[in-house]
């Protein structure tokens, strides 16, 4: 009999006859790789949604800002784009406000910038002018505060005690938004002038988006912006996805420490299993060794015992991790702060299966240490 099969033998005799302790082995193996696979795909998901929703956020490549709320001048953003490779300026205010008792937040844009801040209408329609008693409302806060095409509301700014009333007259889906802000309390567009009006700031808006040509580097956009504009705040939408990227960064490095500790408890428990195993198979061992068995012929059976479950405990992990990460993001999708899609990378799966794997063989080498060290004269002699 080949030292391979024997190997197979002895691991499948010993998964028999200690069927739970093989099973909590498995399961603690799995249970980290889990935590890992799901913390994986929660986190690329995460990130994709984060993305989209900068893009969503600002449709251009550079973003200027005042130094306070809305401080932009319109007769600067007219300089902006009158720079080379400059393909279009979309100048906005956004601030907050309330609609009667409820904090919601004022979106001022031009009728020709719809486009970019509204995906779709539900019902009703877009205003045609730059003024005007009129509001679309967010689909979220048309349900909040039951509204409908052809309702009136009161609108209040930040500031002081003044209000004014518009009628609504669109009710759609916005883009233009934060999803975890849109989800506190809802978007109300108000025609650009009609906003700065309301904030007692005509000519002023709070930020610019500027989309540039194709082919042109956004940083050169971003240069001169800085000259034509110098007390401005400019900012390449990159560099806005970088800073959400290094926060998140932070939260899954916290969340990774957790991932460790479910690995290290993992190794601990096969090195358990594993030693528990030599323990037992002494006297076998002491026989093998005396036929003519080699070190190398006893290392490989338990090193293979293992490998088994190290591969047991990796495949049932990838499952429970992505039925994990499932959970997580319709977690995270509830609380309304991204919606972050189920994309599996191979490269994640095969790396938490080969991490399963090769941790379970590194795990039993001291138990394998020691089985080798069996002298056969003394256990034998003992037996």
């Amino acid at each position: 009999m080949s030292i391979w099969r024997l190997a197979l033998k002895f691991v499948e005799r010993d998964i028999l006859f200690k069927k739970l302790i093989a099973v909590l082995t498995i399961l603690a193996i799995a249970s980290g790789v889990a935590t890992f696979v799901s913390l994986r795909i929660l986190s690329i998901g995460s990130r994709t949604a984060a993305m989209n929703i900068v893009q969503q956020v600002l449709p251009g490549e550079v973003v200027v800002y005042g130094q306070g709320l809305y401080d932009v001048s319109e007769d600067v953003l007219a300089d902006i784009k009158r720079l080379p490779g400059v393909k279009d300026v979309t100048p906005a205010i956004l601030v907050t406000g309330y609609v009667g008792r409820n904090a919601v937040f004022l979106l001022g844009v031009r009728p020709e910038d719809i486009g970019n801040v509204v995906s779709k209408f539900e019902s009703g329609q877009a205003f045609t002018s730059l003024s005007g008693p009129y509001a679309i409302a967010d689909i979220g806060l048309a349900k909040k505060l039951g509204l409908k095409v052809g309702d009136k509301v009161t609108v209040k700014p930040p500031y002081g005690t003044s209000f004014r009333q518009y009628e609504i007259i669109g009710i759609a889906e916005v883009t233009m938004k934060i999803e975890e802000i849109g989800a506190a309390g809802g978007y109300l567009i108000l025609p650009l002038r009609e906003a700065q009006n309301l904030l007692g700031r005509p000519g002023y808006v709070s930020m610019a988006v500027v989309k540039v040509e194709d082919g042109v580097d956004p940083n050169e956009v971003k240069s001169l912006i800085s000259v034509v504009f110098p007390g401005s705040r400019v900012m390449l939408r990159e560099e806005v996805i970088g800073i959400v990227f290094k926060v998140m960064s932070l939260i899954e490095g916290l969340l990774l420490s957790t991932t460790m500790v479910g690995l290290a408890v993992a190794v601990f428990g096969t090195t358990s299993t594993i030693t528990s195993t030599v323990r037992e198979h002494q006297r076998e061992i002491a026989i093998m060794r005396a036929g003519g068995s080699s070190r190398r012929d006893i290392a490989l059976i338990f090193m293979l015992e293992a490998l088994v479950y190290g591969v047991a405990g990796g495949l049932l992990g990838i499952v429970f991790g992505i039925m994990g990460a499932q959970v997580g993001i319709e977690i995270v999708a509830s609380y309304g702060f991204l919606n972050p899609p189920l994309i599996l990378e191979p490269q994640s799966l095969l790396l938490s299966f080969a991490l399963a794997s090769i941790l379970s063989v590194l795990s039993s080498i001291y138990p394998v240490w020691r089985a080798t060290s069996i002298r056969p004269v003394e256990v034998l002699k003992s037996e």
